[in-house]
């Protein structure tokens, strides 16, 4: 029998404060909505597990590193830790370390080290599992697949198939507290680089309008999946119609489970992996494509084209920008040592990958019974297909890694599997 207990804690930051995801300088001063820590903890015969996740843009090794300190005493190895970020780009920096590789000179993406803010949410996380820890009891557990329609599409083409799955894990324990968590692939970024406000975007208005104790959002293999194509604008209010969307495909969803049982089957095991990086072109070179790309975004500017236009530009603009940190910090530079986890979890096997995975990796994976929790245990960046590199899409140009990676990364994930099954 698995006991579980779960918590969340506020991770909102001091204002003033940078806004981190995008280019450029984004202050915020006021507060739309808070944003969370939240802990799923498990116990089995004496393992304990934790599953955590944090409404942020992305978390490296430094948070891992510094919760699993703070929480020594309650006996949880590193390998059964794990943190994932929803990925909000209205969030604080500080939990990507751009005082090393890859993210030296992409500080105006990432934000500087801010030590202050990482030992506030590594303490957050800390409390939150405790109190999680300190009331286990047993749960049933609820399971259904589903889709979400009309939110997320490929960002590049919405005529590619993308990825709008929808997978639902539902804890109901014996004094009837409930954790929903729900895998679903998309940027939560409809606010855009224009809001100046903390929010943790979509997430949060399915959390407060769903009747749960609480609700965990974990983003799959979004890296080329957003909202850009059926966004009308990126105001609180297009987020509010987001949010009928993903609840009314939730609860549809729920109510035709593909199980409904005890909750008696659950592993993490973590996997050490080497990633090559690309063989980056000098700094001018990549300082003269940033130039060619900013003349081009100024002159759509001066002749008033339309906002999708001018976001697509922008996003080559951002690309460049970071192709020009890369070039400057990986010259030289020839692997990257990684990790990705795989958790079983009743049977479904989870595979938690370090960084922005395309859908066109991660989907085969899932038609192979192989589900994708993105943005976890290290961030990466964009772990993008071979097509992109071909393509020279702004995911690929950002990439840290050489072309072929991501089909490597997802190759080494089914041997992992096969290995535990």
């Amino acid at each position: 029998m698995i006991t579980i207990g779960f918590d969340k804690q506020c991770i909102t930051p001091k204002l003033p404060i940078p806004l981190r995801g995008y280019a450029g300088v984004r202050i915020a001063q006021e507060i739309h909505d808070n944003l969370y820590t939240r802990c799923l903890a498990m116990e089995q015969k004496g393992v304990r597990c934790l599953f955590v996740q944090c409404d942020l843009i992305g978390v490296d090794d430094s948070v891992l590193n510094a919760v699993h300190e703070k929480i020594l005493d309650l006996d949880i190895k590193k390998e059964h830790l794990t943190i994932v970020a929803t990925h909000t780009h209205a969030g604080p920096g500080g939990t990507v370390d751009t005082s090393k590789e890859p993210f030296a000179n992409l500080q105006s993406i990432f934000g500087e080290p801010n030590p202050e803010y990482l030992n506030f949410l590594a303490n957050q996380i800390a409390l939150s599992a405790r109190n999680a820890f300190a009331d286990l009891k047993p749960c049933k557990l609820t399971i259904a697949r589903g889709v979400i329609e009309h939110v997320g599409t490929e960002r590049h083409d919405p005529s590619l198939a993308g990825d709008n799955s929808l997978l639902i894990f539902l804890f109901t324990r014996i004094d009837e507290k409930t954790l929903l968590l729900y895998n679903y692939a998309c940027h939560p970024t409809v606010t855009g680089p224009g809001n100046v406000m903390i929010t943790a975007d979509f997430p949060y208005a399915v959390e407060r309008d769903l009747n749960y104790d609480v609700v965990m959002f974990v983003n799959s293999n979004a890296g080329d999946i957003s909202t850009r194509f059926t966004r009308k604008d990126s105001s609180f209010e297009q987020v509010e119609i987001y949010k009928e969307y993903i609840i009314t495909s939730i609860q549809e969803a729920l109510k035709s489970p593909v199980y409904q049982g005890d909750f008696d089957d659950f592993s993490m095991k973590r996997y050490p992996i080497t990633l090559p990086i690309k063989k980056v072109r000098p700094v001018k070179a990549e300082k003269d494509a940033l130039e060619k790309y900013e003349a081009e975004l100024a002159e759509a500017v001066s002749l008033q084209k339309d906002a999708l236009t001018l976001r697509l530009l922008s996003t080559y603009v951002e690309g460049a920008k970071i192709a020009v940190g890369l070039s400057e910090t990986l010259q030289g530079q020839e692997n990257i040592s990684a990790h990705f986890t795989v958790i079983t979890l009743q049977g479904i096997q989870i595979a938690v990958v370090p960084g922005e995975l395309f859908s066109t990796l991660g989907v085969p994976l899932k038609k192979e019974g192989i589900e994708i929790f993105g943005y976890g245990n290290g961030y990466y960046l964009y772990i993008a297909d071979k097509k992109s590199y071909d393509q020279m899409v702004y995911e690929a140009m950002s990439s840290p890694f050489e072309k072929g990676v991501g089909e490597f990364l997802v190759n080494e994930i089914r041997k992992s599997i096969k290995d535990c099954q």
